[in-house]
């Protein structure tokens, strides 16, 4: 069995690269790493140091000509990722601040029953949804790691 140890990227498409990027980069922090002949854009959340010349990504946009048919959410395919801030009044900062940039928030913020999670859903400009979460449980995550997995 393959054992992946996380999370590499996610990569979106999106039908207008410069408005993605701007809504990525300017309402939720993400730092632009490379990019190739207006066709993709990788960014990341910060964490890698620049001036390497190399596109360290957590996430991928990629340019295509069309937006998602009718229908899309009820089909096969990405339903959202989500995005993880440090605090659960982060999560509640963030629905006020992008409702004043006049992002359409879908849902929330709210608390999920399963896992405590704060979160709030939203749309960025192509209707790619976004979670944006925080843990309300104390000591998340390591009180709740696996003892092989813990370092």
């Amino acid at each position: 069995m393959i054992q992946p140890v996380d999370v590499a990227h996610v990569t979106l498409n999106v039908t207008d690269l410069h408005r993605s990027v701007k809504f990525y980069t300017e309402l939720l922090g993400f730092h632009v790493s490379g990019n190739r002949e207006e066709a993709i854009t990788w960014l990341n959340i910060g964490q890698f140091r620049e001036g390497d010349n190399l596109a360290f990504h957590d996430l991928g946009l990629y340019q295509v000509p069309h937006g998602v048919g009718e229908g899309y959410r009820k089909r096969a395919g990405l339903n959202h990722f989500a995005l993880r801030l440090g605090t659960p009044e982060e999560v509640d900062q963030a629905a006020e601040f992008l409702k004043s940039r006049n992002v359409k928030v879908l849902k929330g913020p709210l608390t999920h029953s399963e896992d405590m999670d704060r979160y709030l859903y939203i749309e960025d400009p192509d209707g790619n949804v976004i979670e944006l979460v925080s843990s309300t449980l104390p000591g998340y995550p390591g009180n709740y790691l696996r003892k092989d997995r813990k370092s």
